[in-house]
């Protein structure tokens, strides 16, 4: 997903940003707090909101005392934790919790940490190099922050700019060998930049040796083949045979298999790993986890094009449904206080029909702002599917009046709400939340026969 400008914004989203610029001139950093991270949960990518709201969260920081930080960095450190556990299944959602910390400090290494590396991963260069120059503020001597934002640079193939910060790495530090080779590598290619290997359509030709063109792809992380992919599979267990123990190793192979497309070895690979790390690391649990649910997800596939019947698919989606719902218990038998968790499990629950147990679990999850409206719907539903009616439609009207936008989740709510309308026998209310989406989008479910079947009736 690219970085967006402000153009690309919804007229709502662009009209609060507008505002959260005017605060900004008038050092109101609450109003700015609470207009932009909406709008970056919804749009990541949007660099100059996330600039806007570091600066109004720095303005704001100022004024904290030491003790305050102190305790801020005590519960920065869960909070990324849950962040980065929570990257694979919704990255735009870990952004959001990864931003609730740096509010606590901006300038946290462990938050803009975990943001680059999300960011990265995620096609997001520009915010990954503006992470680590915000860490660079305030510690410019932070040798690993320099690092990561070089490997940034060399992302987003700013290639001048990355041998600067490996210049810098040296002034600090001169006997840092990644750090020289790092400056040669990349003084090579500012070479070839200038050379124009941009403009040709196999930019390997003007570098001076296959070498070098291997050292671009490792800096830039970048494998574009699977020739290349099983070079550096090779080269990686070659690697591992020496150092059976190095879980970095194990990762990176997971990551390469998956790559590949070989699902079976990835899980094997990232199992392994996250057992080297005495099943303490939430990150390699969750792509265990993912992985285990994308083998089923290739089973019913597997299954639907062999022709299975019905039974057999519905036992697959049985056994996917068990294996949520365990996922999500144990994580919040791990992780009590963490309101993501406390989501999902509310989220599984619901798809597996226990609703009055998913009735406290996401009620505790309406105190996470960035999940906090599909928690109503859910709640909603839960309600709804126990014949609470009255409950239910409240839960959806919260949900669809908090949501400014006419976005997916606002239309969900509303739509619900109309149904909830209807059986409790208000059908004219109801047909007044079905015509809120018609009028936006006719096509939604079945609105349009809804709302026209109405007016029918009354001619």
């Amino acid at each position: 997903m690219p970085e967006i400008s402000s153009s690309q914004l919804t007229a709502g989203q662009s009209d609060s940003f507008r505002k959260a610029k005017e605060a900004l001139a008038r050092q109101n950093w609450d109003y700015i707090l609470m207009l932009l991270p909406p709008i970056l949960e919804a749009n990541p990518g949007f660099l100059e909101g996330r600039k806007v709201l570091r600066a109004a969260q720095a303005a704001k920081a100022k004024s904290v005392s030491t003790l305050e930080k102190k305790m801020a960095g005590v519960k920065i450190a869960p909070m990324v934790l849950a962040a980065k556990s929570s990257a694979g299944k919704s990255w735009s959602a870990a952004l959001a919790k990864i931003e609730e910390a740096l509010a606590m400090d901006p300038h946290n290494g462990q938050a803009n940490l975990a943001l680059s590396e999300i960011a990265l991963a995620n096609d997001l260069p520009g915010t990954a190099i503006f992470a680590h120059e915000t860490v660079r503020v305030g510690a410019p001597q932070d040798v690993g922050n320099l690092h990561g934002l070089a490997r940034a640079y060399i992302a987003a193939r700013q290639m001048s700019k990355a041998r600067d910060t490996y210049q810098a790495i040296l002034g600090i530090n001169p006997s840092d060998g990644d750090a020289l080779k790092g400056m040669k590598d990349a003084s090579a290619l500012v070479a070839t930049q200038e050379g124009g290997w941009e403009k040709t359509t196999d930019f390997r030709e003007s570098l001076k040796s296959k070498e070098e063109a291997l050292a671009l792809e490792s800096a830039g992380k970048v494998v574009k083949t699977a020739e290349a992919v099983a070079e550096q599979l090779t080269r990686l267990h070659a690697q591992f045979e020496k150092e059976p123990q190095n879980v970095n190793l194990a990762r990176q192979i997971a990551e390469l298999c998956e790559t590949q497309g070989s699902l079976d070895h990835a899980l094997q690979w990232f199992q392994f790993a996250y057992d080297l790390t005495q099943k303490s690391d939430p990150v390699l649990e969750k792509h265990v986890f993912r992985l285990r649910l994308q083998q089923m997800d290739a089973e019913t596939e597997r299954a639907k094009a062999e022709g299975a019947g019905q039974e057999v698919l519905a036992e697959i989606e049985s056994r996917r449904k068990s294996l949520t719902l365990e996922g999500a218990r144990e994580r919040v038998a791990r992780y009590p206080n963490d309101l993501n968790y406390r989501f999902e499990l509310g989220e599984a629950l619901v798809d597996s029909g226990l609703y009055k147990e998913a009735v406290p679990e996401l009620q505790q999850a309406l105190r996470q702002p960035s999940v906090r409206h599909k928690a109503l719907i859910l709640l909603g539903q839960s309600y709804h599917r126990r014949n609470m009616l009255d409950l239910a439609a409240k839960q959806y009207a919260s949900a669809a009046s908090e949501i400014v936008a006419m976005d997916a989740t606002k239309k969900e709510a509303i739509y619900s709400l109309g149904v909830a309308l209807e059986a409790m026998g208000k059908k004219t209310e109801a047909l007044e939340e079905f015509k809120k989406i018609y009028e936006i989008d006719s096509q939604y479910r079945d609105v349009s026969d809804r709302v026209e079947a109405a007016y029918q009736q009354t001619s």
